[in-house]
């Protein structure tokens, strides 16, 4: 190293006025830096708020949202670039990021996404070379679907005898319920709007928000109240009288949107009408959370008849009636379970013999397929619930034991000193598949329902069973077999199929199931838009 250059080293004079030098161009640079990144951010929340503005707009033309986005630019005066105007469905599933509940182009398009860019000038990064950056915003906006359709499942008006229905009523509420012919047949002729009913518990539960009212839970005494209020006539009188049976006792409670479940795309009114039976039962079969109810059925002299029914809940808390714009809401039937006993009076010969009959109905379902609101219809896909019908005996706790398979016992067909017959058989009733079912506009203004499966299932299996069961047969304790006396017995099974095809049609009907079939009933059909459009969140 050269003298000089030693000494240059070694001298340390001036050192603060180059480490200021040094200072001040990093804080310069940092100023820069600072400005041009506060410019972009201004910038860019600039372009997300006339992005959000855009997808509105957008949103509330969607058969023209791109040229609409261009005029809200246009408008104001601002020199960003449309990236994309993408339509499509937006999908309010918490389970899903954000990004993932727009899905472009779907047939059923309720939402917009608007995407935006624009070239935002640096003052001092053309120092670095980086004259401008270019940013990038997008917002989602959806129109409240108009276009839904209100069905319901498991639902069978019919000409029952009072004393059923009264036995079922009274099991499921826990007091003694006593309807007259005339008040049980205005409940089975009448219905409500749906509308009015939310409107009524809105107002006595104090909750404007239809959200929070259909999540909200509520006792049965006060739907009930809530039914009659919005029902005139007989059958407000005959609901009222429910009502007041229900207070005397044990209040039952429930959530709203077990029964009824609405889109969260649907706004505005619903236009629905149900039949008054089907949501009372419905409501009532949900609280009472699979209680065990004995039913006085009726059934051809000589023979006698004992009922225990059971109804359990729907399967995955799936509700009774849909307000729904897609298919992502499946309404359930009950699952019901059902032990008759049937006995004939003392044959010559054999003497007294019982047929207990189990039968277990698996949830029916139904969702929706499509909406022609051109042609005023909608049409849906649904399936029967698996049926399972078996000969023998199960006790009272595992009847109402959804969490358990029922275990039978072998049936004691014949008990006497002389002769003892056991017997068990077991046949399922498959599904019906899944089938479409096409409503009218004069089906849905008619609320009529429609049925899949056959109504000939019930009485074609009860005879397939007592014809295959197996018999296990002792004389005097032994097991001694006796010639014909098998086909003796068979035979006297037999006769008892006819009158309890008829009992087990007249009970199941009321609880709005069937062996192998489902109904699905129409409840309305909403066209048009619903509603202001909004951003997604």
């Amino acid at each position: 190293m050269t003298p000089l250059l030693r000494e240059l080293v070694r001298d340390t004079r001036g050192g603060v006025g180059a480490l200021s030098v040094l200072v001040c161009v990093l804080v310069l640079s940092g100023s820069a830096a600072a400005i041009d990144a506060s410019s972009v951010y201004f910038h860019a929340r600039a372009l997300q708020g006339l992005a959000d503005t855009a997808a509105v707009s957008a949103a509330g033309d969607l058969a023209r949202p791109a040229q609409t986005a261009a005029r809200v630019l246009e408008i104001k005066g601002s020199n960003a670039t449309i990236g994309a105007v993408e339509t499509g469905e937006y999908r309010p599933d918490a389970t899903l990021s954000l990004a993932d509940r727009f899905i472009r182009g779907t047939g059923a398009s309720n939402a917009v996404r608007v995407v935006l860019e624009e070239e935002v000038s640096l003052f001092f990064g053309q120092v670095l070379g980086m004259r401008s950056v270019r940013i990038r915003k997008s917002a989602v906006a959806t129109r409240p679907a108009r276009e839904a359709a209100a069905f319901s499942i498991g639902s069978r008006l019919l000409s029952a005898e009072p004393a059923l229905a009264n036995a079922l009523l009274s099991g499921l509420t826990g007091q003694e319920i006593a309807l007259t012919a005339v008040g049980y047949d205005g409940l089975v002729r009448s219905n409500l709007d749906v509308d009015a009913l939310l409107a009524d518990l809105g107002d006595r539960l104090g909750v404007a928000d239809r959200t929070a009212l259909l999540g909200r839970e509520l006792s049965t005494h006060q739907l009930v109240n809530s039914l009659s209020g919005v029902t005139d006539g007989q059958t407000s009188v005959t609901l009222r009288s429910i009502a007041a049976a229900i207070d005397q006792g044990q209040d039952r409670r429930l959530r709203l949107d077990s029964l009824i479940e609405v889109s969260p795309l649907v706004a505005g009114e619903l236009d629905a009408q149900v039949p008054v039976w089907d949501l009372l039962l419905a409501a009532l079969g949900d609280a009472a959370n699979a209680e065990t109810i004995t039913l006085n059925a009726d059934i051809a002299a000589p023979l006698t008849a004992t009922v225990r029914l059971s109804i359990g809940e729907r399967q995955q808390q799936s509700p009774w009636l849909t307000v729904e714009s897609e298919d992502t809401i499946v309404v359930r039937t009950a699952q019901i379970r059902l032990h008759v006993d049937v006995a004939t009076p003392d044959l010559a010969g054999l003497g007294r013999v019982r047929l207990p009959l189990y039968a277990e109905v698996a949830s029916g379902e139904a969702s929706l397929a499509s909406i022609d609101c051109r042609n005023k219809g909608f049409a849906v896909t649904a399936n029967s619930g698996v049926a399972s019908l078996a000969l023998g005996e199960i006790s009272t706790s595992r009847l109402s034991d959804y969490s358990r398979e029922a275990v039978l016992s072998p049936a004691p067909i014949l008990d006497t000193v002389l002769l003892r017959v056991r017997g068990s058989a077991r046949i399922n009733v498959g599904s019906s598949g899944p089938t479409r079912l096409q409503f009218s506009r004069s089906d849905i203004e008619s609320l009529t329902p429609k049925t899949i499966g056959s109504g000939n299932l019930l009485a074609s299996s009860l005879g397939s069973l007592t014809s295959s069961a197996t018999l296990d047969i002792q004389v005097l304790g032994l097991g001694v077999s006796l010639g014909g006396l098998p086909s003796r017995i068979r035979n006297a099974l037999l006769s008892i199929v006819s009158p309890l095809d008829e009992v087990l049609s007249s009970v199941l009907d009321l609880v709005g199931v069937g062996i192998g079939e489902a109904d699905i009933r129409p409840a309305g059909l909403l066209c048009g838009s619903g509603g202001s459009p909004r951003l997604a969140a």
